[in-house]
């Protein structure tokens, strides 16, 4: 049995760009959906910031940012809800599990593994690098931080076919646009000990399908052990989604536009082998949402 995942990621608060996802997966008969972190880019407001410097009262400041967050995410989960499509989603760096937790319920496969047909999957989100509006959240404890050893660890104890991470393996798809690789070394090695079929993850824009990076990385990669014929691990990356900006971090005004609007297919058998990837952009020269369009297609 063959189904069609539909994969997306960092939606950077970008509601109108999920919907163009999750209305395109339907009409293209998707089995599943599939959204790796990063729902957020304000997840407080800056009137939140200004009433938190004047008052400095800490617990009124989260519970505007929890409120104003689960709002937003509130919308996305019934776009997500509205296709009557199954679903998974793990928090970003610039998530609060706890919101999503809240908001999504069974649907977060943070920590928790699952079937997938009869492939086991992991889902583990979170990143160890921030913005500066980010970091207050860090400060507050309101973002999930990735734990490089707990991550490991999970990953070797349930041997997943399948993993969702929001950070992806070092040297796979980690490439940032100045040819540095921000991936986590614990996926990777995980990969050399037990070679997964699968590893679905975002966070590095510039390593998906727009190949905006000097390595020529275009949101797929391949490992294979050189001593074995038949144990291929494929690592892909949907890209960022949202239109996706730098924020000020006193302001929250916008400082920087980035290229955004990639997804991805990905076609998989009922043991988590993947025998296709379909890499799509609906991004426009105006920095509208635009009708889908595919960039590639591979056969893997």
């Amino acid at each position: 049995m063959l189904e069609r995942y539909f994969v997306c990621s960092d939606i950077h608060d970008d509601v109108e760009a999920l919907a163009q996802f999750a209305d395109y997966a339907q009409a293209q008969d998707a089995d599943r959906l599939l959204v790796l972190g990063d729902f957020s880019l304000r997840p407080y407001t800056s009137n939140d910031l200004a009433q938190l410097k004047k008052t400095e009262n800490v617990p009124e400041f989260i519970q505007a940012k929890r409120k104003h967050t689960q709002n937003i995410l509130g919308e996305m989960k019934d776009l997500l809800e509205n296709t009557e499509i199954p679903y998974s989603v793990i928090p970003g760096n610039y998530d609060s599990n706890h919101d999503i937790e809240v908001v999504f319920g069974d649907h977060n496969l943070h920590k928790k593994d699952t079937k997938f047909g009869e492939a086991l999957v992991y889902g583990h989100g979170g990143a160890n690098a921030f913005p500066h509006h980010i970091g207050l959240l860090v400060q507050l404890r309101e973002i999930e931080i990735l734990d490089n050893q707990e991550l490991f660890d999970s990953l070797e104890r349930i041997r997943p076919d399948i993993a969702l991470t929001h950070t992806p393996p070092h040297l796979l798809c980690d490439d940032q646009y100045d040819g540095q690789n921000m991936g986590t070394p614990a996926i990777t090695q995980h990969i050399v000990n037990c070679a997964p079929r699968l590893i679905l993850s975002g966070h590095i824009h510039e390593a998906g399908p727009l190949g905006n990076n000097p390595n020529e990385a275009h949101g797929i990669r391949a490992f294979q052990k050189p001593s074995v014929d038949e144990d291929i691990t494929f690592v892909l990356n949907p890209g960022n989604l949202g239109r996706f900006e730098g924020v000020h971090p006193h302001t929250l005004d916008p400082i920087q536009k980035f290229d955004y609007g990639t997804f991805l297919r990905v076609d998989v058998m009922d043991d988590g082998i993947p025998t296709k990837v379909i890499m799509y952009s609906l991004q426009t020269t105006d920095r509208t949402i635009g009708e889908v369009k595919t960039l590639a297609e591979h056969s893997l």
